[in-house]
């Protein structure tokens, strides 16, 4: 097949293409109503929050295949940030009215003489025209067609700060908060100055949908959360909490001040949850995602005065993944957490100025 063929059923495959052939005119009439509607979901909802299905349908005939029962009706698509769970089921009506399943539909029940639309984590965005699948367009640079990636550029920061700047310590401020230049502990109280040191990199890095961040933003009356991003025009709020693990302490005199273990990085998985749980309370229609962000510094075999490691000890829980709580975990609006592994520096602490001047 030469090239002109290729695109040739490219577009043939279209799924504008297949309305308007297969549907006519009352299809294309439906499909200029319906893809608005698609958009206004995405609008109220990120695609990153949907853990399973998001599917949004329409058919010619009116008619509601699914349960009425079991149906909520909703008249504006801000409403759908109080209901989702991770999987949504839409269908949209002649007279503009969304009704809303929270479950899944057999695509054979809902795809025949109708439009439908599904988002899934493994399949990406689908469309059926009358039954039968049609093609979605790519758009480079773009996840999806529909929808503003407005979680997904906060996630992909989170992750090249860990790998770049959070490992390395590549940052004045990380930099500073080692007790020696061997990285083998923190100084004292160090999480304040990881929370302004992601703070500046977020400030320096996030640009789609102008994003305005904050520290130490109140989620109620007694609880800040860490970080706080939200988006202009947007309803999507990120929340973001930051924890570290291994030892902090001093030098003179020599004594370790605090140690947190993995269950520290649980416990603020834990606490995470209940900040959105908390947030959602007092705004529901705001689209919400949490993010845990942990600096892990644990070395093994380490005491007070120790400030030259090996490569074993400095390295031994590099590949120690925190187990965290499968059930945090599955919820909808939790993503990964990010663990930064603070990496030890071996050549500094070897390098002759850092070892001790015998008198």
């Amino acid at each position: 097949m030469n090239v002109s063929d290729a695109m040739r059923d490219i577009v043939r495959e279209h799924f504008v293409v297949r309305v308007s052939d297969e549907m006519g005119n009352d299809g294309m009439a439906t499909l200029k109503d319906f893809l608005p509607k698609v958009r206004s979901v995405y609008s109220a909802i990120d695609y990153e929050s949907i853990s399973q299905t998001l599917t949004v349908f329409c058919n010619l005939a009116d008619s509601i295949p699914l349960p009425l029962q079991e149906a909520y009706a909703l008249q504006d698509p801000a409403e759908l940030a109080m209901h989702n769970e991770g999987v949504l089921t839409l269908q949209v009506r002649a007279n503009g009215e969304l009704l809303l399943w929270k479950r899944e539909a057999d695509l054979a029940i809902l795809a025949k003489g109708a439009i439908l639309y599904r988002y899934s984590k493994r399949e990406g965005e689908r469309f059926w025209v009358d039954g039968e699948e049609a093609k979605v367009p790519n758009m480079t640079g773009y996840p999806l067609l529909f929808a503003t990636p407005s979680f997904r550029d906060l996630a992909d920061a989170l992750r090249h700060y860990s790998t770049h700047i959070a490992r390395p310590s590549e940052c004045a401020i990380l930099g500073g908060l080692w007790r020696e230049e061997g990285r083998v502990m923190w100084k004292p109280a160090p999480e304040s100055s990881m929370q302004r040191s992601l703070y500046y990199y977020l400030k320096c890095t996030l640009r789609d949908g102008h994003p305005d961040i904050r520290q130490e933003t109140p989620v109620d009356d007694k609880n800040p959360v860490d970080l706080e991003v939200q988006w202009s025009g947007s309803n999507r709020i990120a929340l973001i909490e930051v924890k570290w693990l291994g030892r902090s302490g001093t030098l003179n005199p020599a004594r370790i001040t605090k140690e947190f273990t993995a269950v520290r990085a649980k416990e603020g998985l834990a606490q995470l949850a209940d900040y959105l749980d908390r947030s959602r309370d007092r705004a529901p229609y705001k689209d919400r995602r949490g993010y845990l962000i942990v600096f892990d510094a644990r070395r093994r075999r380490v005491k007070a005065d120790t400030m030259i490691l090996s490569r074993e000890d400095g390295f031994h829980y590099r590949d120690r993944h925190i187990d965290y709580q499968p059930e945090i975990l599955a919820r909808h609006d939790i993503a990964s957490p990010v663990r930064c592994f603070c990496d030890p520096s071996f050549s500094a602490g070897l390098s002759p100025s850092s070892m001790p001047v015998s008198t």
